[in-house]
């Protein structure tokens, strides 16, 4: 992957102080009791405040259906989510959970300006000359010209709007950032670029995040701490270069095998 850019001179930490984002048993269950579904089962997850921690497994495992069920778009069957030891506000225009999405053709409206689009995000207070001045500054951080906030999102590549799903994101001064799958609609050639961003923002922000995706290579290149989920369970938790390096269960280590160029640890009997 190619080395990270210089983060621009007008970075600055968000306002809002990060907090601890911890899931308690949380279980997520579709359709009736009797012919229903369960797609998150008892899940208890933490990250931690000015942390990424990297939710892992294939499609269909769970991950992205706790992740909805964060921001609220997932009804909870049971357990809770807490942030900052305080149920997450889901209504209003203060969101401190932010959510970007897998397909950046369908998060941003194509009716609307970049600009716009972002300048929506920012919590209200700041005069239309202040929100103009930190819209430019978010573009600045996500390496985007701000002369581009007055193009529509049809005129931009994947990589630029997910950049733009980044910023719009930012704007609303987050204390967590849940980013869902944000690479895999993504040609290869850019993912690396977007990840190089991600732990840019990380570094200079201080920014906390549950990174999702079924790609083992690429949570490890930006999380400190990794879940593995299957079937709706995480099955193997821990700090990332434990997992990687000693991975405790079969699942983990199918995972890690169907990595390019990885070797996989074998544990003894």
């Amino acid at each position: 992957m190619s080395t990270p850019r210089p983060t621009s001179q007008s970075a600055r930490p968000t306002g809002r102080p990060t907090a601890e984002l911890r899931f308690e048993d949380v279980t997520v269950r579709y359709g009736s009791a009797r012919r229903g579904h369960t797609a998150v089962d008892r899940v208890s997850l933490t990250v931690p405040p000015g942390q990424v921690v990297g939710l892992v497994g294939e499609s269909g495992s769970g991950k992205s259906t706790l992740a909805r069920a964060a921001v609220g778009l997932a009804p909870l069957t049971g357990g809770r989510v807490l942030l900052g030891g305080a149920p997450v506000p889901t209504r209003g225009r203060r969101r401190p959970l932010q959510m970007v999405f897998q397909d950046p053709y369908s998060s941003l409206d194509p009716r609307m300006t970049i600009g716009d689009s972002i300048a929506e995000a920012i919590p209200p207070g700041p005069s239309r000359e202040e929100r103009r001045a930190e819209v430019a500054r978010l573009l600045e951080l996500v390496h985007l010209d701000p002369d581009r906030a007055a193009v529509r999102p049809g005129l931009l590549s994947g990589g630029q709007r997910q950049r733009v799903a980044l910023a719009r994101a930012l704007a609303g001064d987050p204390q967590v950032v849940i980013a869902d799958e944000i690479t895999s609609a993504l040609d290869v050639s850019i993912q690396g670029a977007v990840l190089n961003l991600v732990r840019e923002l990380q570094r200079e922000l201080g920014l906390s995040m549950l990174f999702i995706s079924h790609n083992l290579a690429v949570v490890r290149y930006v999380a400190s701490h990794v879940a593995v989920m299957r079937d709706g369970v995480i099955v193997e938790e821990g700090p990332a270069a434990r997992v990687l390096a000693d991975p405790h269960h079969d699942y983990t280590r199918a995972l890690l095998a169907a990595v390019p160029g990885t070797r996989t640890p074998r544990r003894t009997p």
